[in-house]
């Protein structure tokens, strides 16, 4: 049998020409050694062919050119086959090189040879290394006979992208049995290697994979489990695999539940959904889970693929958010939100059957009073116990809700007429009376308060929620209006008021735009001789249609509107500017009083305002007083000390307003630098109650003890002037010494004077 050169390449990125057919110089063919690896199935087919010797004598070829017996292996096998001369050129490539990397044969082997001659040409360098290589270990004496062992080799294909050989080369000898080169033959492994890499990855994926996973063959049985699965339901891997996923189970599904679940997986091979399970320990779980079906090319199943997770935390954070959304965090009553959604779809319910719906709209009275003397933290824990009680005169089913503040709502819904609409609406408001008049105990202080209502019906004062709601809260101004902590129904006539108090609103915020007011004065006269102490400035709406309006019909609406602050600081200004008027005219004014709104003082407003009005304007610090509201200083009294602190540092004069009806406390009163205490008129109206007039003595008392000055005002005839001024109040005002005037009008000299 004649010797045949086999040729070992090493995956390269391209080849060049090689000389063709070597022989050596004794004209002997090259042989190649018999022995084979036989791990390598490749080489295998290769050493069958070579030693077929019969079907070789059957050609009219030259059976011993090397040429020809190379061109015989490579027409049968797959792989790519190169023969590779001792210096390193290729002298034959098989043509499975185009199927492997894209070239023809032919080129091949001319761009490989082209490039070990040129050494700029560098695109198949890896390759010629690695030839290099493997002839120096073909020439070692222990592997002359046997060929190196299998390698693997990255090369790029012709487009670009990188091709995974295993590549074995065999030593081609001559008749001296001495190397002349050696046949390679590579394949193709990319695929297999992609194919491992990636069964790996999905094994590392599967085992780390923090979703819990687990496999089940076509009897149901469990067939695998990931980490996960074990770490979730305290089932190790040998407990799990072979039982059925029915050990996580638990009994609160309809068969109908999982039917539906098979359904979905025999149409879409998929099933996502949520699923209680039960872990080891008994504990139950909410997860969520998807399933998928393999099937086999025959449609048949061959495993189910399982995930899950663990999403308690999930549905915590779910009913927090949903909590947050449409529940109020002080009271856990349903919010605004939530509670416009219930009134739509009582409503919704009352069309459908021509019932009645009853909508009582809640404001606390007081509350802005208690919240501003006992602090934030007491009118909080207030309102929590209000949520609380409202819950116990309704019922299960009517839906109670925080607006905001200190308003509330109740829904009485599915009523079946207006009659008994109107007695189940009267019938919860007069129990959210009596339950809200009972004193609130708070941090071992007893808290009293109320509730106004009003009550809106539907069909008749509203077919739609935010109608229904407006004609609520009008019913539950108009509560307030007649007294407090009782209920009004809705009416017509309550409607125009409203829309008359909007109107009101708009003008004000034109007055304010044009400046359409003006300052009225009234004296503060000494108790002992009826000389003017001071002049408090009165403002007043020069309205341009309905003339002069009082404070009483505008300033509230002015404080809830942000209007106060801009129409504060012009009446302080202004009343500034009339003293120094006064003062260049050649009349020694006294001071000037002016009332400050709780905006105004707890916005820190007025100390800049003040400052402004001292540093440009002739007015005197001494000649300015101002009057504040027990309610104000209380807000936040460590506030208030620093502000009155720094006003007493200008030389401002300060007094505190409708004395006796507020919430001071003695322990600040006596820290607060004030100069006068000014007893509510309400007071002074009361005479000649007993009551009252104990009260006007003990404030009159206190003020002494602290070294104030009191002022009684609204004197209104001489029983109570007489009064006042035998238990020792220092300063009066009032109708009955001089009506509030135009400045122009002032009396320096009033006649009521003959009355002190």
């Amino acid at each position: 049998m004649s010797d045949k050169p086999v040729s070992r390449s090493p995956q390269s990125d391209s080849a060049t020409a090689a000389p063709a057919d070597k022989k050596d110089s004794g004209g002997s063919k090259a042989k190649t050694s018999n022995t084979a690896p036989q791990a390598d199935p490749s080489w295998a087919d290769v050493s069958r062919v070579l030693s077929d010797e019969s079907e070789l004598h059957q050609g009219q070829v030259d059976s011993t050119d090397p040429g020809f017996l190379l061109s015989q292996v490579a027409d049968r096998l797959s792989d790519m086959v190169l023969g590779v001369g001792i210096d390193g050129s290729l002298y034959y490539v098989g043509p499975s090189v185009e199927n492997v990397l894209g070239y023809t044969a032919e080129v091949f082997k001319r761009l490989y040879n082209h490039a070990m001659t040129y050494a700029d040409d560098s695109r198949f360098r890896v390759v010629q290394r690695f030839v290099s290589n493997q002839l120096r270990q073909l020439s070692a004496a222990e592997l002359v006979s046997k060929g190196t062992s299998p390698e693997t080799l990255v090369v790029n294909h012709r487009d670009g992208f990188r091709v995974t050989l295993q590549v074995q080369c065999v030593p081609s000898l001559d008749d001296h049995g001495q190397l002349q080169g050696a046949i390679c033959i590579c394949r193709d492994v990319s695929t297999r290697k992609q194919n491992l890499e990636a069964m790996a990855l999905a094994a590392k994926v599967f085992e780390n994979s923090l979703t819990a996973i687990y496999i089940t063959n076509t009897q149901g049985k469990i067939v695998q489990v990931n980490q996960a699965f074990s770490r979730l339901t305290g089932y190790s891997v040998e407990e799990a695999v072979g039982q059925s996923p029915q050990l996580m189970d638990v009994e609160r599904y309809a068969s109908s539940y999982f039917k539906s679940i098979s359904d979905s997986l025999e149409r879409k091979d998929f099933w996502e959904g949520e699923i209680q399970h039960r872990r080891k320990d008994g504990q139950v779980f909410p997860a969520w889970v998807a399933i998928t079906v393999l099937r086999d090319i025959n449609r048949k199943v061959i495993n189910t693929i399982s995930y899950f997770s663990d999403i308690t935390e999930k549905k915590n954070s779910e009913n927090r958010i949903q909590r947050l959304a449409y529940f109020d965090p002080l009271t856990s009553l349903p919010n605004r939100s939530l509670f416009s959604d219930r009134l739509g779809q009582a409503i919704n319910r009352a069309k459908r059957k021509s019932g009645q719906v009853a909508l009582l709209f809640l404001d606390l009275d007081r509350f802005k009073s208690i919240n501003d003397t006992l602090g934030h933290a007491l009118g909080d824990a207030l309102l929590h116990q209000v949520g609380q009680r409202l819950r116990d005169c309704v019922r299960n089913e009517d839906t109670i809700a925080r607006m905001g503040g200190d308003e509330f709502t109740v829904i009485l819904g599915d009523l079946q007429d207006r009659t008994q609409a109107v007695t189940t609406a009267a019938h919860v408001a007069e129990k959210i009376k009596h339950a809200l008049s009972e004193p609130f105990v708070i941090r071992n202080r007893e808290v009293f308060t109320g509730a106004s209502t009003g009550i809106s019906f539907y069909p008749s004062d509203g077919s739609e929620p935010k109608t229904l709601l407006q004609n609520a809260d009008t019913a539950m101004y108009h509560a307030k209006e007649v007294g407090k902590n009782n209920y009004q129904f809705y009416t017509e006539a309550m409607n125009a008021k409203a829309k008359a108090r909007l109107n009101m609103e708009n003008s004000l915020h034109q007055a304010v735009k044009e400046m359409q007011f003006e300052l009225y004065y009234q004296p503060i006269l000494s108790a002992e001789d009826g000389e003017p102490t001071a002049m408090e400035a009165l403002l007043r709406w020069q309205h341009p249609e309905k003339g002069l309006i009082m404070p009483s019909q505008f300033i509230e609406i002015a404080e809830e509107s942000g209007l106060i602050r801009p129409l504060g600081n012009w009446v302080l200004r202004e009343a500034c500017a009339q003293w120094v008027r006064w003062h260049q005219q050649g009349v020694q004014p006294p001071r000037v009083a002016v009332n400050v709104s709780a905006k105004q003082f707890v916005g820190g407003y007025i100390i800049q305002t003040l400052r402004d009005i001292l540093k440009t304007t002739e007015m005197r610090a001494d000649a300015i007083e101002l009057e504040l509201t027990e309610s104000t200083l209380m807000h936040d009294h460590v506030f208030s000390a620093e502000m009155l602190d720094e006003m007493k540092r200008m030389g401002v004069s300060i007094s505190i307003d409708d004395f006796g009806t507020g919430y001071s406390s003695l322990n600040y009163l006596k820290r607060f630098p004030v100069d006068n205490l000014k007893v509510d008129r309400s007071f002074i109206e009361g005479l000649p109650s007993n009551e009252d007039q104990r009260i006007i003595q003990a404030i009159v008392a206190l003020a002494k003890s602290l070294d104030l000055k009191v002022i009684a005002e609204g004197i209104e005839n001489p029983m109570q002037l007489e009064f006042v001024q035998n238990i020792g109040c220092d300063e009066v005002q009032g109708y009955l010494l001089s009506e509030p005037v135009r400045a122009q009008q002032v009396p320096w000299q009033p006649s009521a004077q003959s009355a002190i």
